[in-house]
């Protein structure tokens, strides 16, 4: 099985924030050399020199083993389900082991909201492989890549544009999974989620939720915040003022009739809270909707 492509973009494609530049599927029999096949000089690369490319590509592996090495990066054995980000102008080489192959797949792109993206979610050179466990879903939007840059259709390059999103978010999301499983903390932090969604019309004590989930305050509060980024009275607050937008925006609730089914004492607060969060006064938010 092989599928590569190598891609041109014009200028409407560029306005988007990212074009694709190359997409490709192939799997690597034990004992095949590698790189397998001829590839423009951009890409071509010699395991013992490496390279370094003017992009920036996922690599993904769903099958076999191999080894990664680049310049911020010392040698790291790879398995099966780990997905490598490369950044532009990093040198770097990798292959897979002789005695087991590999499946790989790759995309390659370039632009602002590509180096954005970048920057915010994978930041860090000194890990550039992200254990992201066996994906179907991933692997499929490889494929359905893969189908698109072969088909090349009208906008094919804003289709692309769109998997490379998914993708970025899938190994995001993988290697979460994998720092953070589902085990009895997970559990209970879902659990507190789910109470406190359940509680907007309520002065709701963290306190409370972490006696009823069965957690002490202190480890509960670092738990939480590891799982969401936020602290729990941080979380409780943002789902209030998600839930007042949902007012303003589609009921003709008052600020006191809204601020009261947000468990508030007076509006006066109710409206402070929501300027420091949505910068902007509920009567603004709601004439701007």
């Amino acid at each position: 099985m092989a599928s590569i492509k190598y891609l041109l973009s014009n200028m409407a494609d560029h306005q988007w924030g990212i074009t694709t530049r190359t997409v490709g599927l192939q799997d690597v029999p034990p004992g095949s050399p590698y790189p397998m096949g001829q590839h423009p000089d951009d890409y071509a690369f010699l395991t013992d020199m490496g390279r370094k490319l003017r992009e920036i590509q996922i690599v993904y592996i769903p099958r076999g083993t191999g080894w990664f090495v680049s310049e911020h990066q010392p040698r790291i054995h790879l398995h099966a389900g780990d997905a490598m980000v490369l950044y532009p102008g990093e040198w770097h080489s990798y292959a897979p082991s002789p005695d087991t192959g590999w499946t790989e797949a790759w995309i390659g792109f370039a632009g602002e909201y590509a180096e954005q993206l970048l920057t915010r979610f994978f930041p860090d050179k000194t890990q550039p492989v992200h254990h992201v466990g066996l994906s179907e879903e991933l692997i499929a939007t490889f494929e359905k890549a893969c189908e698109v840059a072969e088909q090349q259709r009208p906008a094919y390059q804003q289709m692309l544009t769109g998997y490379i999103t998914l993708m970025l978010s899938l190994i995001y999301f993988g290697e979460r999974q994998q720092i953070y499983p589902a085990d009895r903390d997970g559990d209970a932090i879902m659990k507190a989620q789910q109470l406190m969604r359940q509680q907007l019309h309520s002065n709701l004590s963290m306190e409370q939720v972490a006696a009823d989930v069965g957690m002490g305050y202190s480890k509960f509060r670092k738990l939480f915040k590891d799982y969401t980024g936020f602290s729990p009275a941080q979380y409780f607050l943002r789902l209030k003022m998600e839930r007042a937008k949902d007012y303003l925006l589609g009921t003709r609730l008052s600020c006191k009739e809204i601020a009261f089914r947000l468990g508030y004492d007076s509006a006066p607060y109710f409206n402070k809270m929501f300027r420091l969060y949505q910068k902007q006064t509920p009567m603004e938010y709601r004439a701007g909707g």
